[in-house]
């Protein structure tokens, strides 16, 4: 392979990585956290000092992104009561967690009868975030009550 073609071959791949540092730090810099959700198993646990919901809740799909400027994005489909198949709760908010500490909580967003809620914002994210967890929480008359939360 001649020298010049292996410098060109060169060149275009450092352009690549740039390209792509550039990309992900235009698009809200490097994810603190990309993980799925899963449901609360038993009514009432607490996890994080964040009270769960009264009775198992059962999640068909549910993934929460947090990246280092902050940005949220949350999305629960079908996350209902096990035993009934229903959310009987017409809002819910995701609430972040450093170090297992509540840092932040977003503002209330429709949760529909089937399960679904998105979440879609952006909270101010301490410099250091040590072990990010992300709650998906009803917002009930009794308090916030945690029914998903990052982890499997």
């Amino acid at each position: 392979m001649s020298r010049s073609l292996r410098l060109a071959i060169t060149t275009i791949a450092l352009a690549g990585l740039v390209l792509g540092s550039v990309s992900t730090t235009i698009a809200g810099g490097p994810k603190v956290l990309d993980a799925r959700l899963t449901g609360i198993p038993t009514g009432g646990l607490v996890l994080h000092g964040i009270t769960g919901g009264g009775v198992p809740w059962k999640i068909d799909e549910g993934r929460a992104k947090l990246f280092a400027d902050g940005r949220l994005q949350v999305e629960v489909r079908g996350l209902v009561v096990a035993s009934s198949g229903v959310n009987p709760v017409a809002t819910g908010r995701a609430i972040v967690t450093c170090s297992s500490v509540a840092i932040a909580s977003t503002g209330a967003v429709p949760f529909s009868p089937t399960g679904d809620a998105d979440v879609d914002t952006s909270i101010n994210l301490p410099s250091t975030c040590l072990a990010p967890a992300v709650f998906f929480a009803g917002v009930t008359g009794n308090g916030d009550r945690w029914f998903a939360v990052t982890g499997s």
